[in-house]
Order: structure tokens, then C-alpha cells, then sequence
């Protein structure tokens, strides 16, 4: 069990917002500065003097008196936090529900030596914002103790070896996956081609300024990416998995196994040639999470295999296909296939510009519905719907009608036992 573990943030975490009353004060001076400077010229210097530093004293009294009533206490069960001078606030973050505890390292908080801890539960995050690199090290070691304490054995015996990296993706791979994603380079492409328009039609030179209009969103697709996403890194967590990255801005990102709902690969078209998938996991009450921007299949193999065991990559290399006659239903019957095995689920969807490889133990199950619809009826066919706990819904499309039968039924019997 974990002792408790107390402090204060960081002393310049009351000024973090104090910009915004910087700024509306230098409003209100530099708009009347004319006539505050010609009065100004008529008032004592004992008196000016006395006015700025009772306005600095007010301002540090504020400060070391908001700094004092903020502060933290972590028990074996939950993280409280307070926080407030007038209006007094108290929050509780229980433990056994917190699904992540990250740090993030913005360019500036490293010049200085501070840090935010964010925290996850169901359907929320929180920070706490700021904490010096060491205590937010020693609070961080603290909570990951506790979350490894309430993963169960099976989740931890994947993780053995905590000291070696599971994966790391070097700079040239990211960059290269980037431009290999045709979704992202089609619509950058696109913007670019609709801020060269004016010029286009019009040849004069200054018609290339709307170009300005449409530099933002494509260096957001681009560029901003890899600056984001530079020197990823997954290394062991007990319980989880840890990321790292970011080439100004440093985040650490912990990702549970206990949380995960599902994982899902995801293979655009122009990195099947070179086997590249990018890696995300689904967790309860959040959007999907990324586990890996870019990765080797046999990368993802290893990922899978750490974090579900060696029967859920069995279960995600064997594909059933949808009968020959769904080709009747849909266009792209050829990539829909399904696969449960060793109590694992898989569905596999998409053809041309992205493939999707959806995987899931059978024990995180909450619902399974059969739809089918007139025109599957008439084909004998219909549609396996699974329900997640806040994950994704995974579909098992235009399946033999009693195969689908025989699907839910076992999906159903499986998702009991896991129970």
C-alpha cells in the first residue's frame, strides 16, 4: 500500500492565468495614458509611490495567499485537491477509477522547471497545473503504484520487462507515413489548390496572399503532426503502457490495459506496401487513444501480444470473409471479414483508402444485437452488432443469417464466461 503523499504546487502556478489581468489592466491605462500622465504630474511622488506598491503588495498577497490554499494530499484510495480563497474548492479522485495520469512538458515549463499532471477518469480530465519536475515525478510514481496495485495478474504478467522500450518510431518514418497518408496529402493538396485559385484566374501577384488563408490548416495536417508527435516511444507500465513524445512540448501519456476496450489498427492505403499500421486503443468515456502513429505489422504484433497475449494476435491473422452473395448487399463485401477465437473478437472493414482492424476481448462485451433488413433477408444475410463499455461498436456485416445467429449466440456465451 502506498504511503500518503502531500504537498503545494509550484509557487507560479497562482500567476498562470495572471496574463489575462495583465492585459485588461494595460488596456484600461494605455487607453486614457494621456490624461492619467498629465495628472499624474500633479500628484506628490510620495503618493505615487505609496499607489504601486500597495497595488504590488495586494498582488503578492494575493499570490502567496492563493499558492497556500492550493495543494494536493494522494491516500491509497483517492487524490484530494483544494483550491480557492474565497470560494474554497475540494475535489476527490478515486483510484480505482482513474484510467490515466500524464505529464505534460510545454517548451516554456521546461525553461523554467514545471510541469502539468493531468488526470483521467470516466468521461473527464483534470490538471493540475503546476508542479515541479520532481514532485510531479514523485506524485506520478505514486499513482502509477496504486493503478498497477488494481490491474489484475493477467494484465501485468504481459509486462515483465519494464526497463526495454516496447517500440519507438524514428523521425524519417513519421515523416514518410505522413506523406504517405493519401487522405492527409489529398486534402492539403485540395486547400492549397483552392488558395491558388485567385492567382490562377486572375495571374496578379498579390492574388497569392489568400494563400495565407489556407497555410494554417495544411501546416496543422502536416507539419504539426510530426513536431507532435516526434520521438514516440511506448515503453512498460506495471498495468499499462507509457508514451512519450513531442518535440517542444514533452507529454507522457498512460494507457491501461485494464481501461482498454478495444484496439484498432488502422492501414492507409499507400502503407500497405511497406506494412505500416497506426495503432489506437479505446478506452471507457474518451475518444479512441493513439498507441502508435506509425508501426511495423510485426510491431503491432508485439503491442497486441503485450497487451492481450499471443491468442489475440491468433485471432486478428485468421480473416472469415462474408459470404460470396453479400456482394449483392455492398460494394466493398470483399474487405468485410469477422473472427472470434480464444475469446477475442476481430472485424476487419474498409478497402481503398483505409483499411480498420478492430480487436476485442469477449469479456468487454455489453451488448450483441442481430439487425437485418429487407433486402438482407432476401439474401439470406445479416448483421452482428457488439457493444462496448464507452468503446466502439463493432459490427460483424452482411454475415450468413445463421451464421450471425450462431455468431451472437456465442459472442453471448463467451462475453458470460469471461464474466
Amino acid at each position: 500500500m502506498t504511503d500518503t503523499v502531500e504537498g503545494r504546487l509550484h509557487p507560479i502556478t497562482p500567476w498562470r492565468r495572471a496574463w489575462a489581468i495583465t492585459a485588461t489592466v494595460a488596456m484600461l491605462v494605455f487607453r486614457d495614458l494621456p490624461e492619467l500622465a498629465e495628472s499624474a504630474r500633479e500628484w506628490p511622488r510620495w503618493l505615487l509611490a505609496l499607489l504601486i506598491a500597495g497595488v504590488a503588495l495586494l498582488a503578492v498577497t494575493y499570490g502567496y495567499g492563493s499558492w497556500r490554499k492550493t495543494s494536493y494530499r494522494l491516500t491509497p484510495d483517492a487524490l484530494y485537491y483544494s483550491s480557492g480563497i474565497v470560494f474554497h474548492r475540494r475535489r476527490r479522485f478515486e483510484l480505482a477509477h482513474l484510467q490515466a495520469a500524464d505529464i505534460r512538458r510545454p517548451l516554456l515549463g521546461r525553461l523554467i522547471g514545471v510541469c502539468t499532471l493531468r488526470l483521467s477518469v470516466t468521461g473527464q480530465s483534470s490538471d493540475l497545473a503546476y508542479l515541479g519536475t520532481r514532485q510531479a515525478a514523485i506524485l506520478h510514481r505514486a499513482l502509477l503504484a496504486n493503478m498497477a496495485r488494481d490491474s489484475t495478474s493477467e494484465s501485468t504478467s504481459h509486462n515483465e520487462d519494464t526497463a526495454r522500450p516496447l517500440m519507438s518510431v524514428s523521425p524519417r518514418m513519421l515523416a514518410l507515413a505522413i506523406v504517405l497518408d493519401a487522405r492527409i496529402m489529398a486534402s492539403a493538396a485540395g486547400m492549397l489548390l483552392v488558395g491558388l485559385m485567385p492567382y490562377l484566374l486572375s495571374t496578379e501577384p498579390l492574388a497569392l496572399f489568400s494563400l495565407a488563408g489556407v497555410l494554417g490548416p495544411v501546416w496543422r495536417m502536416t507539419a504539426r503532426p510530426w513536431i507532435q508527435w516526434f520521438g514516440w516511444r511506448v515503453t512498460p507500465e506495471p498495468g499499462g503502457n507509457r508514451t512519450q513524445f513531442g518535440l517542444f512540448d514533452t507529454q507522457h501519456h498512460t494507457l491501461r490495459h485494464q481501461r482498454t476496450q478495444a484496439l484498432l489498427l488502422e492501414q492507409p492505403v499507400l502503407w500497405r506496401r511497406k506494412n505500416w499500421v497506426r495503432i489506437s486503443l479505446a478506452t471507457a468515456g474518451h475518444a479512441p487513444q493513439l498507441l502508435a502513429p506509425v508501426a511495423t505489422y510485426q510491431e503491432a504484433q508485439h503491442l497486441v501480444r503485450d497487451l492481450y497475449g499471443p491468442e489475440a494476435v491468433d485471432a486478428m491473422e485468421t480473416a472469415g470473409p462474408a459470404p460470396h452473395r453479400a456482394r449483392w448487399a455492398t460494394l466493398f463485401s470483399r474487405a468485410l471479414s469477422y473472427r472470434a477465437a480464444s475469446g477475442y473478437l476481430c472485424v476487419w472493414r474498409g478497402l481503398f483508402l483505409r483499411n480498420v482492424v478492430h480487436l476485442c476481448p469477449a469479456s468487454k462485451i455489453q451488448g450483441i444485437g442481430l439487425l437485418q433488413g429487407p433486402w438482407q433477408r432476401r439474401l439470406r444475410l445479416a448483421t452482428v452488432r457488439i457493444e462496448l463499455a464507452g468503446g466502439p461498436r463493432l459490427k460483424a456485416r452482411h454475415r450468413d443469417a445463421d451464421e450471425a445467429a450462431a455468431i451472437a449466440a456465442a459472442a453471448r456465451a463467451s462475453s458470460i464466461a469471461a464474466h
